[in-house]
């Protein structure tokens, strides 16, 4: 769904952050805590004490990569149609997000409103029911939304889910499009009720001007007693492979993957680091620039098979395949081949990042301009929750790990997990006569 102002540059926050970490605080400092309630629903309080605005955020597991066979990007559509279920098309207090791990459903309002914010978030946990009316209003938007990303070459989401219905399921042509077109009410209602509220794999993160004692207790209140049935996805009978498949959009787009130990094991935080690297390396490749839209790296391709190393990339008019994928490869086995000095920065301030909350106010100064302190609370408190619902009572440990990561282990990691043998392509093209 179209980001909300207090979420809208989110894709900066962690530059920011980065700069923020060491700066001096300019006013009283956030105070983060934390809960879980009995039916395992997490709670996380990001108190930020001179603030008058409050955000929202409930996490849960239904995501692109679990979708099912022939029901690619149903998880997008669900998303539409839970925030639809009780907030009106054009009201600006809520809006959502579906990504490959996860759904995130959002709630923005002030410190007088936002107990009938967390009731949206109650309603939405517990299932209202869906109609055809918000059906037939909601399919047209969710294609929207992938005609807009191919125009703009943005379409790492949408491949992420043909990926997904081709690695997992083992098609060749994916109808994303399609498969949301010829969705039907009742299954769309019966998958939201099989995959969304799963006990202990939902987080809900208040953010801004609500102290955490009163924030524990109306989450205790409203969301302790909700009835959390759904289960997670299966794996799936999956074969990791190169895959050539064709899809209802027109756009071209490159994924690669590798297999990778989970955020658990050793060597997954130098991984992480990694991504970051090769990130910063991608963007400044300016051959590969001229060929793609965005590229990028990550270490947070969860599937219910497994994890992945990703890189993806959206490929211009009149790109080559091959070329493209040789130019990321070699980028990829500089990681094994060249020290990365950054690595140890990039490593320390991203453990930064997962145990600490800057103050939204000494961030101000490096924000871009508009950028007001209710989006900088947002996107902190976005930031923040994410961390939570994925790392768990693991993200001390891994905060740990990525802030002892070296260049040397940055590059035993990408020796024994990324090369070029190990990786798996995935080519996305438009289905033609």
């Amino acid at each position: 769904m179209k980001l909300h102002q207090s979420v809208i540059l989110a894709a900066v926050l962690p530059m920011l952050t980065m700069v923020g970490t060491g700066c001096r605080r300019a006013s009283a400092s956030p105070a983060l805590g934390s809960t879980n309630l009995a039916n395992g629903i997490r709670v996380v309080s990001i108190h930020f004490p001179e603030s008058t605005n409050v955000s929202i955020f409930t996490f849960a597991p239904l995501g692109l990569s679990g979708d099912e066979p022939r029901q690619a990007q149903w998880s997008h559509l669900i998303e539409h149609l839970v925030i639809r279920s009780t907030v009106t098309a054009d009201s600006q207090q809520a809006n959502a997000e579906t990504l490959p791990d996860h759904m995130r459903l959002d709630f923005y309002g002030n410190a007088a409103n936002w107990q009938e914010g967390l009731s949206h978030h109650r309603r939405w946990l517990e299932g209202v029911p869906f109609t055809e009316a918000s059906l037939a209003a909601e399919i047209p938007r969710v294609i929207s939304e992938c005609d807009f990303t191919a125009r703009n070459f943005a379409t790492h989401k949408f491949a992420v889910a043909a990926w997904s219905q081709g690695f997992r399921h083992g098609a060749k042509q994916v109808a994303l499009k399609g498969d949301v077109t010829q969705a039907v009410l009742t299954e769309v209602q019966r998958f939201r009720d099989e995959r969304l509220a799963v006990s202990n794999h939902v987080t809900v993160c208040l953010v801004g001007g609500v102290e955490a004692k009163a924030a524990f207790a109306e989450a205790e209140q409203q969301l302790g007693r909700l009835s959390l049935p759904a289960r997670l996805a299966p794996a799936a009978k999956a074969i990791w492979t190169d895959l050539d498949l064709t899809w209802d959009l027109e756009a071209r787009h490159l994924l690669l993957t590798w297999r990778i130990p989970d955020f658990r094991q050793p060597g997954h935080a130098a991984l992480m680091v990694a991504a970051q690297g090769l990130t910063m390396r991608l963007a400044m490749d300016q051959e590969l620039k001229s060929q793609i839209g965005v590229a990028f790296a990550g270490a947070d391709l969860a599937t219910p098979e497994g994890d992945f190393f990703f890189v993806s990339a959206s490929l211009r008019p009149g790109a080559d395949f091959e070329a493209v994928r040789k130019a990321i490869v070699t980028q990829v086995e500089s990681l094994a081949s060249q020290e990365f000095p950054q690595a140890t920065m990039i490593g320390r301030q991203f453990a930064a990042s997962l145990t600490e909350v800057p103050n939204p106010r000494a961030l101000k100064a490096q924000a871009p301009a508009g950028m007001s302190e209710a989006m900088l609370e947002g996107n902190l408190g976005l930031q923040m929750g994410l961390y939570e619902h994925r790392y768990g009572s693991h993200k001390a440990t891994l905060a740990k790990d990525l802030a002892a990561v070296t260049p040397k282990k940055l590059q035993e990691a990408a020796r024994a997990h990324l090369t070029t043998e190990q990786a798996a392509t995935c080519r996305l093209r438009p289905a033609g006569p």
